[in-house]
């Protein structure tokens, strides 16, 4: 027989349950967030439209959250472009355009991105490739960090065989291992079991996994290579390229040879891309197991694009072109609205803003960027403007390094080689060949090229500091001085 007290212990029982219900699936005051860092990722991704591409678990997190479609880098190479999202500080004001500076030594007061978070009591840690290298990292960032060595032999032979003395050419290689040896295997299991004992302990934490792959060289499981059959990577015909001046033409592996076949390296890149996708899938369904979406933000970024025998044979990063800038950017999870797409530039100098500003913390006044919550919810930014990026070259004939500023809006990239005297450049998004036919004398873009040089003219100079240089040009100065 159902009493009265029995009906109000049930009232009672359900509210209970019901308010320890909305408790669990609250947003966290102060989230969690995990950042992940990827190594020379380019947007050959199945969210940003790549058919052929296999990155389901890329995807499911797109489909979660924010993709932001036009992403770039400060600086297309790794540590600059690194220093520069950590610190968030354009390059410009780092100074730092070379694989040897740290963050830390260019700029000794900063407060990094993991260091911020760790000032506001959170367990910090980092496993793999965050700052560019072990040498490289901050220990200030972080109560833990590790990039553990492959102990795959053939990951190691491969390596070896890359930074061993080889011809530097792009190559691929069939690793016959599960991967979980390799590099990439052994940190994102640190992470997934550091996400287990935070959770556990009940303690904020800023976790960052940071993939080697697809970075040089390209080794991946079998079973990711024939993800790519031979005739699944169709190459489109390459437009002819049209007033594009020749300091443009450079990228990291200029002067090396080309590699054997051009769908070889590709599907090599891609089967790396897999197999990192395949490592954000085990992040994932972790945070699933866990319950932990509705109190964690990630964040996934590529810290640099990659170029894939475009333009006439360019490989790898350093050149101002979109194949090297431009970077996949997602971010998800609590705060975040699920499904959205933006289109407008941004910069991963906005990383560190964002990630304060969802965080619930305030902004510090030092950083270069904005947060991009009101954009993302759609809404507008504090301040709009358009994306920028800084790249050296080696100018060979002059034996002097050019600087290439490049801005981007969502219509146009204007950009201008040791101020204009080297060459200047201007591709418009309506063309839809990609950068290939250079607009710079077209009298009817004359209003486009102003706003470019407008936008140049009211930004700050580069701080002076060495560049990077083509290992084979610099080889070959080099040949030309003891002649």
């Amino acid at each position: 027989m159902i009493t009265l007290r029995s009906l109000l212990g049930m009232a009672v029982g359900a509210i209970a349950a019901a308010v320890t219900a909305t408790a669990a699936s609250a947003p966290a005051t102060h989230p969690n967030v995990l950042f992940i860092v990827v190594d020379d990722l380019n947007t050959a991704l199945g969210c940003y439209g790549n058919t052929t591409v296999k990155s389901p678990n890329i995807d499911r997190l797109a489909a979660r959250g924010v993709r932001f479609d036009r992403a770039y880098c400060q600086y297309p190479l790794c540590n600059p472009s690194r220093a520069s999202f950590l610190s968030g500080r354009r390059p410009e004001a780092t100074g730092i355009y070379v694989l040897t500076t740290s963050a830390r030594a260019a700029l000794p007061d900063a407060i990094m991105l993991p260091q911020f978070f760790r000032r506001q009591g959170y367990f910090t840690a980092g496993a793999g490739k965050v700052f560019h290298s072990q040498r490289m990292n901050d220990p200030e960032s972080w109560d833990f960090y590790a990039d553990e060595k492959s102990v795959d032999p053939e990951e190691l032979a491969a390596l070896d065989a890359r930074y061993g003395g080889g011809d530097g050419r792009p190559s691929a290689h069939v690793l016959t291992s599960d991967g979980a040896r390799t590099r990439d295997g052994i940190n994102v299991r640190t992470i997934l079991r550091l996400m287990g004992e935070q959770a556990a302990a009940g303690r904020p934490f800023f976790l960052a996994p940071g993939f080697h792959k697809p970075h040089l060289p390209w080794t991946a499981p079998k079973k990711f290579f024939e993800l790519y059959s031979a005739g699944s990577i169709r190459l489109a015909a390459e437009p002819a390229l049209e007033g594009v001046p020749a300091i443009a033409l450079q990228t990291e592996l200029s002067g090396f040879p080309q590699p054997d076949s051009r769908v070889e390296a590709i599907r090599g890149y891609y089967a790396c891309i897999s197999f990192t996708d395949a490592h954000v899938g085990m992040l994932l369904d972790e945070l699933d197991r866990r319950s932990l979406w509705p109190s964690t933000v990630v964040v996934l970024v590529g810290d640099n694009g990659f170029h894939l025998g475009d333009h006439g044979g360019l490989w790898a990063k350093l050149s101002a072109f979109d194949a090297s800038t431009r970077v996949p950017l997602i971010m998800a999870g609590v705060g975040v609205p699920a499904g959205r797409v933006v289109s407008a530039p941004v910069e991963l100098v906005d990383i560190y803003p964002t990630l304060a500003d969802l965080g619930g913390f305030e902004i510090p006044t030092s950083l270069d960027g904005q947060s991009l919550v009101s954009l993302m919810r759609g809404g507008t930014p504090a301040r709009t403007r358009p994306a920028a990026s800084l790249v050296y070259h080696y100018d060979a004939a002059r034996k002097t390094d050019v600087a290439g500023r490049t801005v981007i809006s969502q219509q146009w990239r204007y950009t201008e080689w040791d101020g204009g005297k080297a060459g200047r450049e201007l591709y418009l998004r309506s063309d839809h060949v990609g950068e290939y036919r250079n607009r710079i004398e077209d009298v009817r873009a004359a209003d486009l090229v102003r706003q470019g040089e407008g936008f140049l003219r009211s930004t700050p100079p580069p701080k002076p500091g060495p560049a990077n240089r083509p290992r084979a040009l610099l080889a070959d100065d080099q040949k030309g001085k003891t002649k």
